[in-house]
């Protein structure tokens, strides 16, 4: 059940259109949003060295940044819960702290027992390029809840249509399911794809293997499946299905090692702006 919607705000236009998928997605789901800004230790640093008046002014301009910047939250959360609590958002509440980014976002989720966390980001420099660097990516690799990235680019529109990109892992199963209760709402299709490198008889008869397992656990569940063998490089083959099939979202499975990282380390990443017009979402193995 996904009752409960984390966003971090730092009032970026990318972070505000994070919250407005957030809310969206929350009234479909009759959830509650909090929007959660992190005040970190380089807001301070900037805050200071921006200052030319002597050091004891200083703490006063910092104080009255962070009290503005909290009114802001404090203003921005009560326009999102008139916007949205008619079409089913249950609340809309904020949260102001400080420290490291990803940490206090992941802490505050577990804590808090949040149903998933809704991150903006500026599309492949935020999620792939700066695999080991980004706060987006550390947040997935930590966060107890499943992710949605929503880059600059992609503007809300009711999800139609959904795509689980799959390497068949045991994973999975659960994903999908997980997938299939975040899509009711929307009443939107689901499409599993498995993008293959290997036309051989051992990889057909797993992807039948796969295909009616999925079938025996979700039996109720209209699903579409197909595989796609991939002569280029994988993330491009995900990227190009999506934007061909008309995709609202992508969802993916993190796991270590495995295929969501290898889409990381893809060195085509680096040179093409994938996943920028729409949202990614992430499922962890574990979350």
């Amino acid at each position: 059940m996904m009752n409960r919607i984390l966003c971090p705000v730092d009032f970026s236009e990318c972070s505000l259109n994070a919250v407005e998928v957030a809310a969206k997605v929350g009234a479909a789901h009759q959830a509650s949003l909090t929007l959660i800004h992190v005040f970190t230790e380089e807001e301070f640093e900037a805050a200071l060295s921006s200052q030319k008046l002597p050091e004891h002014y200083r703490k006063s301009d910092i104080d009255n940044l962070v009290g503005h910047a909290e009114d802001m939250l404090q203003q921005l959360a009560s326009e999102v819960l008139r916007m949205q609590k008619r079409d089913g958002l249950t609340d809309c509440n904020y949260h102001f702290t400080y420290g490291p980014l990803n940490r206090q976002i992941v802490d505050y989720a577990k804590q808090h027992q949040y149903s998933m966390i809704v991150m903006g980001t500026s599309g492949v420099k935020d999620i792939f390029e700066e695999y080991v660097g980004s706060n987006t990516v550390k947040t997935i690799d930590r966060a107890p809840c499943p992710v949605l990235c929503v880059p600059t680019a992609a503007s809300y529109e009711k999800p139609k249509k959904m795509m689980y990109a799959t390497d068949y892992q045991e994973e999975d199963t659960r994903a999908i399911t997980r997938l299939a209760l975040f899509a009711e709402p929307f009443n939107a299709e689901l499409h599993v794809v498995h993008l293959s490198q290997s036309k051989s008889l051992q990889e057909q008869a797993t992807y039948q293997d796969f295909q009616q397992k999925i079938k025996e656990v979700l039996p109720n569940t209209p699903l579409q499946f197909e595989k796609v063998i991939s002569k280029d490089d994988i993330v491009q083959e995900i990227d190009q299905y999506a934007l061909q099939q008309e995709m609202d979202m992508v969802a993916l499975l993190y796991y270590r090692r495995n295929f969501l990282e290898r889409l990381f380390e893809s060195s085509t990443v680096k040179d093409i702006s994938y996943f920028a017009t729409y949202p990614v979402l992430v499922y962890r193995e574990s979350s």
